[in-house]
């Protein structure tokens, strides 16, 4: 039962930071976001771990946490760049698509696929493909929406994110958490030094990107605790219902209206990944 909690509180904690991410980087450079939410998520897990009194531990496995950490940066500039220039409802559920890499590992690694999994995957795939569709009325036939190729590559990290913090948290769940939270840093400094932008945030701006942190941070450790204690396959896809809360929130706060077909296939590929459960 505790893997499924975890699991649900990660997925609201991702829909959450996702949403203020893809708002916010339609005015700021989503480089400086990422900083911000890479800082205040070591930060945060710094305290935890100083709390317990928890030293470094002799796991090698650990080591899976710095390229989950750097995989990880990728998915989130991918999601929040085709949420900044795209419907959001749209292309958040294409992200959580990537959910389908870590149910191939796990049929790779000796799994085996139920029939409901397997139509799971078919529905998730059908949907997305409805959901990137819009009409456009000047030609008179559908077109692919603004931002799916970002949107696509995000899922691709996005699963290869779970496969790889699924195995650096086999044994110590908040150090692979500090270690991959850290190693984002890695990527970031340099890009943001190379590109020459500067971190300058309003005072307006900073209250909502601070929760952005704490949302995403929180929402990581809980994955991470909860694939430690549990079937990653089952925890990845609970996960991976954090498009709903980004849906509601982009309704209920920005007013976003999407065409027919495409709410078809927003709710095609969300029932798509909640079959994939049943693996």
């Amino acid at each position: 039962m505790l893997p499924i909690t975890l699991s649900i509180f990660a997925c609201f904690g991702w829909g959450i930071a996702d949403f203020i991410g893809g708002l916010k980087s339609r005015s700021l450079p989503t480089l400086s976001i990422l900083m911000i939410s890479s800082l205040m998520g070591t930060f945060l897990l710094g305290i935890i771990i100083l709390s317990l009194n928890s030293p470094l531990p002799d796991d090698p496995l650990l080591l899976w946490a710095i390229p989950a950490g750097i995989i990880g940066v990728i998915a989130m500039f991918l999601l929040y760049r085709s949420l900044a220039v795209g419907t959001m409802s749209i292309l958040a559920p294409i992200s959580a698509t990537g959910v389908i890499l870590p149910v191939i590992w796990g049929i790779i690694s000796g799994d085996t696929l139920s029939g409901l999994c397997s139509l799971g995957i078919a529905i998730a795939i059908l949907g997305s493909l409805m959901a990137v569709m819009e009409n456009d009325p000047k030609r008179k036939k559908r077109k692919l929406t603004r931002g799916v190729g970002l949107a696509v590559g995000s899922a691709f990290f996005v699963g290869l994110y779970f496969i790889t913090m699924d195995t650096a948290c086999t044994h110590h769940p908040i150090w692979a958490s500090m270690i991959m939270r850290s190693s984002t840093l890695i990527i970031l400094i340099p890009l943001l030094f190379f590109a020459k932008i500067t971190i300058r945030i309003g005072k307006v701006q900073f209250p909502p990107l601070l929760l952005m942190g704490v949302m995403d941070t929180m929402a990581a450790f809980c994955f991470a605790v909860a694939t430690s204690k549990g079937m990653l396959s089952q925890v990845a896809v609970i996960s991976s219902l954090y498009p709903a809360v980004t849906i509601i929130l982009s309704a209920v706060i920005t007013g976003e209206r999407i065409q027919k077909i495409q709410f078809s296939g927003v709710i095609l590929a969300i029932a798509g990944i909640t079959l994939i459960s049943a693996f």
